[in-house]
């Protein structure tokens, strides 16, 4: 079972755009790699620019022989290009509350990219953008976690400590 993640970037031309990632969404990992590797503009982009995604990787490029089915280590594996499969390019919109769904879509966290901070924020998909803090305030420990249910095939199970 996967820790899904929504990771959404405002681009430079002002739309944003909402991509899904199915594992290891929580901040240890998805939110860890986000901060650390993806940290500009440019960089925030291009790790959506693919669309939808299995894993995120310290890397969004593809090195030869990377495949879904035989992923390169420390390289994100996108669905489309990885696989060959169409699981969607991603949402496009001319706002935030454009991409950020109101129904709940599956995912444990949502990661956003805001231009004009230059910055990763991260919050609960369920409660929607007011749960948005900082991300690395949250991962030095200056902000709480956000407290985002875990989910199952079988329904809630509760909130994350």
């Amino acid at each position: 079972m996967g820790t899904r993640s929504d990771i959404i970037v405002e681009h430079s031309d002002g739309n944003w755009k909402r991509i899904y990632c199915h594992w290891d969404g929580y901040l240890d990992h998805n939110g860890t790699i986000l901060f650390e590797h993806y940290n500009s503009q440019e960089l925030a982009e291009k790790v959506v620019a693919p669309g939808n995604m299995s894993s995120l990787g310290k890397s969004c490029d593809k090195p030869e022989g990377h495949t879904f089915d035989n992923p390169v280590k420390g390289y994100t594996v996108y669905y489309s290009r990885d696989r060959n499969e169409d699981h969607g390019e991603g949402e496009i919109g001319a706002a935030l509350d454009d991409v950020w769904p109101p129904e709940d879509t599956w995912t444990e966290f949502t990661y956003v990219w805001k231009k004009d901070e230059g910055c990763w924020f991260v919050g609960d998909p369920d409660e929607g953008q007011q749960t948005l803090k900082p991300l690395a305030d949250v991962l030095n420990g200056k902000e709480d976690k956000p407290k985002t249910a875990i989910k199952t095939p079988w329904g809630v199970i509760g909130k994350r400590a």
